[in-house]
């Protein structure tokens, strides 16, 4: 994906400290060769969880593609970090005789407004088909252009989650390393309509989304975090038919939070630590407000 990029060279210089990506080219390249593999590490720390910190989270990665047929929404899929981790670790895992081999068939929709990173997507997703397949996985996937501002764009992507959920036994929604955009540059008030529409239109008997974020002081914050106004938003959306005890877990205090040591994927002499911050969200049909 570097090469075809043409950012080999780049991804070995020096991170500079704020890369969040972007629409034009230059922007995805230099996030794809400076922040592409942390992206990855903490798609693949959320589902394996060595530290025993996440478990309803890697619990419902398992559940998910355990086997059959699964609908999986990557948004925004950016060039393709988390749905790429997802299908290659579960495949490692098989491959290791860690998880049982069942069949399983991914139908893969990825929405993002970058149209080099869609590319890049698709190019990482085909040159691990063969891997996956060896492993009883096979995965249809396309990618959408989707504007996480815009009520058309995100009804188009809709449509096309709608069409392909139909006989899909479960349904994953995977959102990650958004905050970025939502919060930095306080889009998150025009956002929100259109993960409403998301949310409420991925519920499922077995739909669960998952939220995953990397461990900053804006995500944490009490006052006025992100994630604290995720969860405030999720309660007040979706909360009317939950529980008592199901509200009071969504807090600040019971996020799901880690970190590890990771093997930099280029330099075998170095390691980095990955941190997350994740959420994971049960998408019922009994879940959301009447």
């Amino acid at each position: 994906m570097l090469e075809l990029a043409g950012v080999a060279d780049l991804a070995t210089q020096a991170v500079p400290v704020s890369v969040i990506g972007g629409i034009d080219k230059k922007s995805t390249d230099e996030h794809l060769a400076w922040r592409f593999s942390g992206s990855c590490a903490r798609v693949q720390l959320a589902m394996l969880d060595p530290h025993a910190h996440l478990s309803n989270v890697s619990d419902a990665f398992a559940r998910v593609f355990s086997g059959g047929d699964v609908l999986m929404a990557d948004v925004p899929c950016g060039s393709g970090a988390a749905a790429l981790s997802v299908l290659s670790t579960i495949a490692e895992l098989r491959k290791c005789g860690r998880v049982p081999r069942y069949p399983l068939r991914v139908k893969l929709v990825g929405g993002e407004l970058s149209e080099s990173a869609r590319q890049y997507a698709r190019e990482g997703l085909n040159n691990i088909m063969t891997e996956l397949n060896e492993q009883a996985i096979w995965v249809t996937h396309e990618f959408h252009s989707w504007d996480a501002l815009c009520k058309f764009s995100t009804a188009d992507l809709i449509k096309r989650l709608t069409l392909l959920g139909d006989g899909c036994a479960a349904r994953a929604l995977v959102l990650a390393n958004f905050s970025g955009f939502l919060s930095n540059t306080g889009k998150w008030k025009d956002a929100a309509p259109q993960f409403e529409s998301l949310f409420v239109h991925s519920r499922d008997e077995q739909s669960v989304a998952i939220w995953i974020e990397p461990q900053t002081n804006s995500v944490l914050n009490k006052d006025g975090g992100f994630f604290g106004r995720l969860l405030s938003w999720f309660k007040l959306k979706f909360g009317a038919k939950m529980n008592a005890e199901e509200i009071n877990e969504f807090t600040i205090e019971n996020l799901g939070i880690t970190a590890a040591e990771t093997q930099h994927p280029l330099r075998e002499e170095q390691q980095f630590q990955v941190n997350l911050v994740v959420q994971r969200f049960d998408l019922r049909n009994n879940g959301a407000s009447e």
